[in-house]
């Protein structure tokens, strides 16, 4: 829980990714096989608040885990389900120009083709990681939804890097606390039927008060 280097839930630049390349190849290497399923689940469920439902992402990475069956890992794609998939898309991009780190006439090929390899270890890790944190660490909103900004600490405690968990902990309590706090000192105006504020003798609006027992 008291780690190194603070809990961030950010996407790398491309120019961090650069320097993640050179100095430590399998965390660049997982981030980017991590990254790819996130954005084919994205596809294949349906994205929801600029992410992924946590029980959709527990279902691609574990097919089986509402089943009575053993649970088991995705199964590598067929060429024609990827195709399928991209069909509505393009399937590969070349840059015309120098792009931040990426010179003239690289391809890209679409993310759908990292379904064609079983998905590592390290990354069904890292993809297990990233649900605990937004289910039990650091369940910030949007509630219920996975965001990209998490697949890099997921991927960081995959590799058994040391992160400051505890911090993030302790804010996101704090957080709530507030929350909690501020729904229940609100002062609440009383209305009519109609909808307009009740006034008293002095004109002034008439407001309800929590029982200081809640």
């Amino acid at each position: 829980m008291i780690g190194d280097a603070p809990y961030e839930e950010y996407v790398p630049s491309t120019e961090e990714l650069h320097l993640l390349k050179k100095s430590d190849p399998l965390v660049y290497e997982t981030y980017w096989e991590v990254l790819c399923h996130f954005h084919i689940c994205g596809q294949v469920t349906g994205w929801r608040s600029g992410g992924v439902k946590q029980i959709s992402w527990a279902n691609y990475i574990f097919p089986e885990v509402n089943k009575t069956d053993p649970m088991t890992r995705l199964a590598p794609s067929t060429d024609e389900e990827i195709i399928e998939r991209i069909s509505a898309s393009t399937s590969s991009y070349t840059t015309e120009s120098n792009e931040n780190t990426f010179k003239s006439y690289t391809i890209f090929e679409s993310f759908h083709y990292q379904a064609k390899v079983l998905m590592s270890n390290r990354t069904l890790l890292a993809g297990f990681l990233m649900l605990l944190l937004k289910r039990c660490v650091v369940p910030t909103l949007p509630h219920e939804v996975i965001i990209a900004d998490v697949v890099y600490p997921g991927v960081l405690l995959a590799h058994g890097k040391s992160i400051a968990l505890l911090s993030a902990v302790v804010a996101g309590i704090q957080s709530g606390i507030w929350a909690l706090t501020k729904s229940f000192c609100q002062l609440e105006a009383i209305v009519d039927a109609k909808g307009n504020p009740v006034k008293d003798s002095n004109g002034h609006s008439l407001v309800k008060t929590r029982s200081p027992r809640v």
